[in-house]
């Protein structure tokens, strides 16, 4: 399959996703040990917040950087959904810990303010190089939602948008330090203790968020996914399949988790399998790029059934003639077998005779869409509806009958 350098542009982005949380998870450790220590050194609340803010960002950069790195860890019987709950174990732990500073926080700063209307303002000091590393901070911020925002729209990544978005909160944050510890130096230290007030609330947030997921996760929640219908209507009308027997959706962190169990019309090779099932996992991913990682069990159907079309130039029951033209034949007759049994004879009208461009095409379409597993022709198709069969595991028999009732005696006899 070919394809265009556009696209290539955004393959190559999408690859590097793993590329781009590790460094995000370095710019979050780096912010966070240097507000931390900044906001000791001046005593400013509102930068030791900002500090502990930037960690639920160091959290959820690490739990990605290393379900990605689980994600190529193949299941086992022990793990069938491989290894995600490690990270959500650690970021639960975490989580509770981000819990207890930020009661902390709110403690040390309702006590600041207090004090102040008290008359007992409470020390704090303006530092040109923190100064200087909040503006850089500030920009950094800046800098990297706009890099978000652009590399999620060339890739349509859910992750990186996500990112983006949480990413303009922190833009809030940095600005609001920055404005605290301008008031720092005009003396009015009531703005740091108000503003480190305020940020303890996207602490909070950020923390519940991570203490949520990790919850769901480890008690192995199905989640309600939004697009579960128009997934379920994709598998139903998937080639081969005659049932879908389950659909679980779970969400392992910001990962989701497919586990299906589907019936096929017949039993197939295993060669056939494994062609039909990867065909399937590629469709999923490429249509709900949100769903990660595809667990599908085959159980084939108790009863092979095979369906057949072919051509036909009149609608004569068995005696119909079949018709030298796949494109502008008159009638499709379908016939159906169940374990070598036949079952049933259909005669419908070619609704797309009358079609000027791509007649074929539409017409392989549309068989496909009938879960046929053969059609019998006089003459070899076009590229067009030749691939449609073949994507859709369609068998194409070529055959010098005159008769719908001789094709019908073939299949007995196979």
């Amino acid at each position: 399959m070919t394809v265009n350098s556009k696209n290539d542009i955004s393959l190559k982005f999408y690859d590097n996703l793993l590329f781009i949380n590790i460094i995000l998870l370095i710019v979050s450790v780096t912010l966070f040990v240097n507000k931390l220590v900044f906001g000791m050194l001046t005593n400013s609340i509102a930068l030791q917040a900002d500090a502990f803010d930037s960690m639920t960002d160091v959290v959820i950069y690490l739990s990605g950087i290393i379900g990605f790195i689980f994600a190529n860890k193949k299941p086992n019987e022990k793990f069938p959904y491989g290894y995600y709950k490690m990270e959500n174990i650690i970021s639960l732990i975490i989580s509770l810990f981000i819990f207890l500073t930020a009661y902390n926080i709110i403690v040390q700063g309702l006590k600041d303010i207090i004090n102040y209307f008290n008359g007992i303002p409470k020390l704090t000091f303006f530092l040109n190089d923190v100064f200087i590393f909040l503006v850089i901070s500030l920009t950094l911020s800046l800098l990297i939602t706009v890099y978000l925002k652009y590399v999620s729209k060339r890739t349509n990544s859910p992750i990186l948008k996500s990112e983006a978005n949480e990413k303009m909160s922190d833009i809030f944050i940095s600005l609001s330090v920055l404005i605290g510890f301008i008031g720092i130096l005009f003396n009015f230290n009531l703005l740091d203790s108000i503003f480190g007030l305020i940020i303890v609330i996207f602490i909070i947030k950020g923390g519940y968020d991570i203490f949520i997921v990790s919850i769901r996760t480890l008690l192995d929640a199905v989640i309600d996914f939004e697009n579960r219908s128009e997934l379920y209507k994709m598998i139903e009308g998937a080639p081969k399949i005659k049932q879908i027997k389950k659909l679980d959706i779970r969400a392992y962190g910001r990962f989701i988790f497919l586990e299906l169990e589907l019936i096929l019309t017949k039993k197939f090779p295993l060669s056939q399998i494994n062609s039909l099932t990867n065909k399937l996992r590629s469709d999923i991913k490429h249509k709900f790029p949100l769903i990660l990682k595809i667990i599908i069990i085959i159980d084939n159907a108790e009863k092979n059934e095979t369906k057949i079309a072919i051509p036909l130039e009149d609608s004569r029951g068995l005696d119909s003639k079949i018709s030298d033209h796949f494109g502008e034949s008159l009638f499709f007759g379908f016939i159906e077998f169940q374990e070598g049994n036949f079952t049933k004879l259909e005669i419908v009208k070619n609704d797309f005779i009358n079609h000027e461009k791509r007649k074929g095409i539409l017409i392989a379409d549309w068989l496909s869409s009938q879960k046929v597993d053969k059609v019998y022709l006089k003459k070899d198709l076009k590229k067009g509806p030749s691939l449609i069969f073949d994507n859709n595991f369609v068998e194409i028999i070529i055959i010098d009958f005159e008769k719908l009732e001789n094709i019908l005696n073939i299949e007995k006899d196979i």
